[in-house]
């Protein structure tokens, strides 16, 4: 079945936009009674959002070995699915880099087709700093200046009153490829115990620096006598990391450059502005707009090092670092995936001074190094061609919430190792510091599964969607589309750089190629709704938890259920404010905050936390409060003081202390705290938006159990839900006002979500508070009773009246089993392209395709055709049960407005009639059933086979409805 074009489905919405409010909520919100109301402002726009809503999608190009005639056509495919931009990354090369590769004349020419097209058809072009990641430049070796530095160390041990004369110690060997290293200094230090368990214990009163004994690269010195020395010598070199895809990105060599050091940046920007740039591609992207973006910083190095790092250690910090080099080192902290973090054992530590206070600073110092010397200046170069920064500031120590204030647009990401997604708090933990930065759009990508290509399903990468709209996100960027042609003419499905020779990588290869492409103009639709939401006003958060840290560990507070919450450093806590008990009245507005089982406090900070306190800022420490200063600058002075201010704080009124998490609800009670959505007990995720007008409430169910709750909704105004799949806003009547909040009923089954906007630009009308049963609708502008089975329901009026409605008899449920199959039966072709067999089938039990002899390996499109009758009703819920993947719903040859992917709850309302009824149900699958047994993919075939198909149990409920007396 064709897609709608874009333009088709603006216009669709628009003229549902412009209809009356009415109320066909599924979620058993209810209308108002009396006159219907005009529509919100806020009704039209969220029905056709603007297109800087809509999702981005990432854009995988073997280099210039695309072809170039499929440019256009799959710009055109993007932006008749919903896509706003697409973000091109050239991964790598099937013929010859040197013409084909990143900096060849034909990839320009390549790009500068892709933004014509997306000029033509509505469609930013976002492009990568590089080919690959991490950020490589061809021409920049191993040893050159400009590449990735490291600092490794090597060890002699020297017994006391003998001499050693040698080399000086040389650090573990280098990656292939670094041939040079340069001394960076030579200590001898007495230790104390064993010089092979860690952390070795040294003595800081005799370290001694050799550094200029140091002839040819040999030293010779002798050990006073008494006590165990070593002599350490440290060694500044290349990392020799390439990109992820190796050296088939380019003509030349390339490497990851320097990313704490100016000359790594201008590499990059220099490549661009003579290899890759032409005075027509500057044009055009200045017209055209986008993001410049640098993907996760998937550095591997010993330890991190820059030339001029020590320099900028001493101007920040206040002391040497060449003179505490020793206690820099933790084995494993850069690598590549590492699960070392700042916690790990060091290689040595002082006796005298506790290293952490170092290591802090040397954090610190990257995390300066990174934003002046790397994000600043390429963010500087891309705003000259009109693109905004974008990028993923973590993935090494250093502070990944600071690195996102400097961001035009911070992103994160929901990589997962399996289809279904766990919530990851470090995924998160930057976004207070968008809020605080009045950073409007946080940014996601989306949703890479290993070991799932061509077996995600849209449901799975909902969840994912989902978590992140719960946590502050309101950009995705869909990981992604693979272009079809390319110089390999690679057999159908074609090109993925994630199942090259057959694997079966990281999801998805999304596009024509897939079956479920025919809906995902929907997704795109529900996400463009979903982050118009979102970036509405400004975020309204309940507790900002502090945190502090140079890695992605991520200690969740314990806030209680109810509450949202941020992370945020001191960073960017420094320089807000205090107004009427709220924390940066002006953005996020803060109620209170959670000092949670910190061991460390800079005195500012602690000084500044006072001064909010005194201000009337509520805040709660949990656990032991905070005893020592980060960093070794006059540590003992900053300790006092430290001590003084933190007993000064919890000495204020507004200041509480506990013991453990557990004690937190009563604490944050106790200073009269309250969550602006009261959903303690539910489990309901929840995001608010505030306007002057009006609040937007988003809530989402990521339990396992449905939800049925009445929730208070903080804000005050007339409630509307929002379904984010059909664009409809309709006007809650069935709600309760009591001190400054709305109570609305809200019921939501595992996985779904909707949205709840409190408008304040109406009076609110007569309403029904309650109904002892059923749900309450409007009809014709007056309030009606549906149900789905007979009887006398009980309803109040917001005046205090209460009436009787009877409801007559409902026909009963309807197990729908039987049906009519037609399967489009996807496969690859003599010639090497897509073939399409069809089957007919007539099934009496619904069960899965991989349960249907002729169907276990068939992937492609379903429809699904049987009759009912029904009896006199005014309506009927369709529950289609177990459906994978997508599905559209036909009624009496009429389509039904798009259903909930996730919970497959359909009202069919008006469609259905009494009588004789034709029910036409439309599945799209994923790819992998298929694929097992197609040559070329032995990953796949290493997979069980997936449930395809419409499952079931499929119920027609039908419902009575019966109008309120006023």
């Amino acid at each position: 079945m064709p897609s709608l074009s874009r333009r088709q489905l603006c216009a669709d919405a628009l003229a549902l936009a412009a209809a009356p409010v009415v109320l066909t909520a599924a979620t058993g919100t209810a209308s108002a009674a009396g006159s219907v109301l005009p529509s919100p402002a806020f009704a039209r726009p969220f029905a056709s959002p603007p297109a800087e809503t809509r999702p981005k999608i990432r854009y995988w190009w073997p280099c210039a070995d695309i072809s170039p005639d499929t440019i256009e056509p799959e710009i055109r495919e993007m932006a008749d699915q919903g896509f706003r931009a697409a973000e091109i990354q050239c991964m790598f090369a099937f013929t010859d880099p040197k013409t084909s590769g990143w900096g060849s004349t034909a990839l320009t020419t390549r790009l500068q087709q892709a933004v014509e097209a997306g000029r033509k058809h509505g469609v930013r072009i976002d492009l990568t700093v590089g080919p690959g990641w991490p950020l490589v430049v061809p021409g920049v070796t191993p040893d050159s200046p400009q590449a990735a530095q490291e600092i490794v160390h090597g060890r002699v041990q020297v017994a006391g009153g003998t001499t050693y004369t040698g080399p000086v110690p040389a650090g573990p060997a280098p990656h292939t490829g670094v041939t040079r290293q340069t001394l960076v200094g030579v200590h001898a230090v007495r230790y104390s115990g064993s010089p092979t368990v860690k952390p070795v214990r040294l003595d800081r009163s005799s370290l001694t620096d050799l550094t200029g004994a140091v002839r040819d690269g040999q030293i010779s010195w002798t050990a006073p006598s008494g006590g165990d020395w070593l002599l350490l010598g440290y060694w500044q070199r290349g990392t020799g990391q390439a990109s992820v895809t190796g050296q088939a990105v380019s003509g030349d060599p390339a490497y990851v450059v320097d990313h704490f050091g100016s000359a790594g940046t201008a590499a990059a920007t220099g490549y661009w502005d003579r290899h890759v740039l032409t005075p027509a591609l500057r044009s055009l992207l200045r017209a055209n707009g986008g993001d410049l973006f640098e993907d996760s910083l998937e550095l591997d190095s010993a330890q991190h090092w820059t030339t001029n790092l020590p320099d900028r250690f001493q101007r920040l910090c206040g002391y040497s670092l060449l003179a505490h080099l020793p206690v820099l080192f933790i084995e494993g902290i850069n690598r590549q995936y590492t699960p070392v973090t700042v916690d790990s054992t060091p290689e040595f530590e002082f006796t005298d001074i506790d290293g952490a206070r170092v290591r802090d600073d040397y954090y610190r110092t990257l995390t300066d190094l990174y934003v002046t010397e790397h994000v600043k200046p390429l963010k500087a170069w891309a705003h000259s061609l009109g693109l905004r920064l974008r990028a993923q500031p973590y993935g090494t120590t250093f502070d990944s919430s600071t690195v996102s204030s400097a961001l035009d647009v911070p992103e994160t990401e929901s990589l997962g190792l399996t289809g279904d997604y766990t919530d990851d708090p470090s995924r998160w933990m930057f976004v207070g510091a968008a809020h605080l930065a009045r950073q409007n759009v946080v940014s996601l990508e989306g949703c890479a599964s290993l070991n799932n290509a061509y077996g995600q399903t849209w449901p799975q990468v909902l969840k994912h969607f989902n978590a992140a709209f719960a946590h502050g996100v309101n950009q995705t960027v869909f990981h992604g589309f693979a272009t079809d042609r390319t110089a390999a003419n690679l057999p159908w499905p074609g090109f993925s750089p994630f199942t090259m020779q057959g694997g079966n990588g990281f999801s998805e290869a999304w596009g024509p190629r897939q079956p479920t492409w025919v809906d995902t103009h929907k997704i795109t639709a529900w996400t463009s709704r979903m982050q118009y939401v979102l970036r509405q006003g400004r975020p309204s958060v309940d507790l900002v938890v502090y945190r502090h840290r140079y890695d992605g560990i991520v200690r969740l507070p314990g806030t209680p259920g109810g509450f949202t919450h941020d992370f945020a450093g001191p960073d960017q806590l420094r320089g807000t404010r205090v107004k009427g008990g709220r924390l940066s009245p002006e953005g996020p507005a803060y109620r209170a905050l959670i000092l949670d089982r910190q061991a460390t406090l800079p005195v500012a900070t602690a000084r500044l936390l006072l001064s909010h306190a005194r201000a009337g800022l509520p805040v709660v420490v949990t656990g032991t409060p905070p005893t020592r200063s980060p960093g070794g600058f006059r540590s003992a002075e900053q300790d006092a003081e430290l001590a003084r201010l933190v007993r000064d704080l919890l000495a204020q009124p507004t200041v509480r202390q506990v013991t453990a998490p557990t004690e937190l609800a009563a604490a944050l009670k106790s200073l009269g705290v309250r969550p602006s959505a009261e959903t303690t007990g539910t489990g309901l995720l929840t995001v608010r938006r505030t306007q002057r007008e009006r609040d937007f409430y988003y809530l989402h169910n990521p339990t396992s159990e449905a939800v049925d709750a009445q929730v208070p909704l903080e804000g005050g105004g007339t409630p509307y839900a929002l379904d984010a799949w059909t664009g409809d806003t309709v006007l809650i009547g069935r709600y309760r006002t009591e001190s400054a909040r709305v109570i609305v009923p809200v019921s939501l089954a595992p996985g779904e979500t909707t949205v709840v906007a409190l408008d304040r630009t109406v009076g609110q009308s007569p309403h029904v508070t309650g109904a002892t049963m059923g749900e309450v609708v409007t009809v014709g502008g007056e309030p009606h009773v549906r149900a789905t089975r007979s009887g006398t329901a009980r309803v109040t009026w917001s005046g205090g009246k209460t009436v009787e409605v009877t409801i007559p008899a409902v026909p009963a449920v309807q197990s729908l089993d039987s049906w009519d199959l037609s399967v489009e039966d996807w496969h690859r072709g003599p010639d090497g392209g897509r073939a399409i067999t069809r089957h007919e089938l007539r099934v009496t039990q619904l069960q899965p395709w991989s349960d249907i002899p002729a169907l276990q390996d068939v992937s492609g499109i379903g429809t699904y055709t049987t009759t009912l009758q029904l009896a006199d009703a005014d309506g009927a819920y369709l529950d289609l049960g177990e459906v994978t993947d997508t599905y559209e719903v036909v009624v009496n040859g009429r389509t039904l407005p798009p259903g909930d992917q996730v919970t497959r709850h359909l009202d069919l309302g008006s469609f259905v009639k009494p009588g004789r009824n034709t029910l036409t149900v439309r599945v799209a699958t994923p790819l992998r059933n298929r694929l097992r047994v197609t040559d070329g993919y032995p990953g796949q075939a290493a997979e069980a086979r997936q449930r395809y198909g419409l499952i079931g149990p499929v119920r027609l409920v039908p419902y009575r409805q019966a109008p309120v007396p006023a």
